[in-house]
């Protein structure tokens, strides 16, 4: 076990339900180690001097790797097992498609338990050369002077953080054209997803390039990607990776539906140990999961007749209101090109005509007031009929899972609050203003 020097007293608390731990590694350690009993402890430096042939693993690529968790946002997350080719290869994907050389420096502020940094940050700089910089937290008052400091060329983000470096626009300190702290040394960021808007505002207004033409879950990836020579599409997520998989839309009957059409997104890997080994502890939810000889992501999609993909919904989050499917990621990009809102969930509710209501949970930035109604009234204008929220919570967080989702099971679970505001019992208007 590798552990930080400041968390080493939870491996006391669990080192005695654990009989094959026979190492633990202390990082950032002082002089004294802390005392683990039935274990031999190591400082880290120690081992970064140990004789390379004293540290040979001898692994396999179809050995496990890792147990990487699932985000947890449709029921409780399920560990992947992966394999050190899963890791190389996805390692090898991403650097493909950012043209990725040994001058580069990448910057992340996403954790390591979090597949993104560990693939892109640590295996891309073993696969590419160059040099990583991994940092605590993100800080969109900080983030160009970080930048420029470990003179990075790429950031690996999330597109909520793009989203808010696109919006910061009253701080005088980011970069402009000319501008005193303008950008010195990045020329791409990766992020997904990455509405069109926000896209265009990242490359014009900090004139670099920008990574989101990609799909794939903790199971596979990436399922779709944007490599050197192509252009991805609005709204798409890339071209579908042939080189890797055979990936398909399916209907509620596992029959392929044509080009063009909705569907679940399902897939077989072209290469050996490219996707995840199974489920760690959960046959049963690996057999389900690969029914037809399938591995079914869950997601709704579309591929079009040039093979991009498109990426409509999670299954689970896809509502129905008054006869029309209505996608919430779909819903939620134009929410937050709002501007008031910091963050912003669409889900569903019971409805007392069957089907369901569609719900409206949401942060509001920092000294902004906007009203449950000022907001609906905006949505009335900007969103069709059969899409408008009836009901509409202001928050001041949202649920998330670890790695940073937001979990819309609770907030479904939850319902209608005594903090929720419902349209109907308002009594406003349904029309355009």
């Amino acid at each position: 076990m590798i552990v930080e020097r400041d968390l080493a007293d939870r491996v006391v608390q669990v080192v005695g339900d654990l009989a094959c731990l026979e190492h633990v590694v202390v990082v950032g350690s002082p002089a004294d180690l802390p005392v683990i009993p039935g274990v031999v402890t190591h400082r880290w430096d120690d081992l970064l001097d140990a004789p390379a042939d004293e540290l040979a693993a001898g692994c396999r690529p179809s050995d496990l790797a890792t147990f990487v968790y699932t985000g947890g946002t449709t029921g409780p997350s399920k560990g992947c097992m992966l394999s050190h080719n899963y890791h190389a290869a996805l390692a090898r994907q991403v650097g493909i498609c950012w043209e990725r050389t040994p001058d580069d420096v990448v910057w992340t502020p996403l954790p390591l338990f979090h597949f993104n940094a560990l693939t892109t940050a640590v295996l891309g700089a073993l696969v590419f050369g160059g040099r990583s910089a991994i940092y605590r937290r993100f800080s969109v008052s900080g983030f160009w002077p970080e930048m420029n400091r470990v003179e990075a060329t790429i950031t690996s983000t999330l597109g909520t953080m793009a989203y808010l470096l696109a919006h910061d626009i009253d701080r005088p300190e980011m970069p402009r054209s000319g501008g005193a702290q303008a950008n010195q040394t990045l020329r791409l960021m990766g992020a997904a997803p990455l509405p069109v808007e926000v896209d265009r505002v990242i490359r014009e207004r900090f004139g670099i390039q920008t990574f989101s033409g990609a799909y794939g879950v903790t199971e596979a990836s990436l399922v779709s990607w944007q490599p050197p020579g192509t252009v991805n599409r609005p709204n798409a997520a890339g071209v579908i990776n042939e080189q890797y998989f055979d990936t398909r839309i399916f209907d509620d009957g596992d029959r392929e539906v044509p080009r063009g059409q909705d569907g679940e997104i399902v897939l077989r890997p072209k290469r050996p140990h490219v996707m995840f080994e199974g489920y760690w502890g959960r046959p049963e939810a690996t057999v389900e999961a690969s029914r037809n000889w399938w591995y079914h992501t869950g997601d709704v999609g579309r591929i079009d007749t040039d093979g991009y993909l498109y990426f409509i919904d999670r299954k689970a989050d896809y509502l129905r209101r008054r006869g029309e499917n209505i996608s919430s990621f779909e819903i939620e990009a134009v929410l937050m090109s709002h501007g008031a809102l910091a963050d912003v969930a669409v889900h569903a509710v019971p409805s007392d005509l069957t089907e369901d209501d569609l719900k409206l949970t949401a942060t509001v930035k920092e000294n902004v007031h906007i009203t449950e109604e000022e907001l609906f009234g905006w949505c009335v204008d900007e969103l069709p009929y059969f899409a408008l929220p009836r009901y509409i919570e202001l928050r001041d967080e949202l649920p998330r899972s670890p790695v940073g989702r937001v979990l819309k099971r609770q907030l479904r679970d939850e319902g209608v609050t005594a903090g929720t505001w419902d349209a109907e019992a308002a009594g406003v208007a349904y029309e355009k203003r």
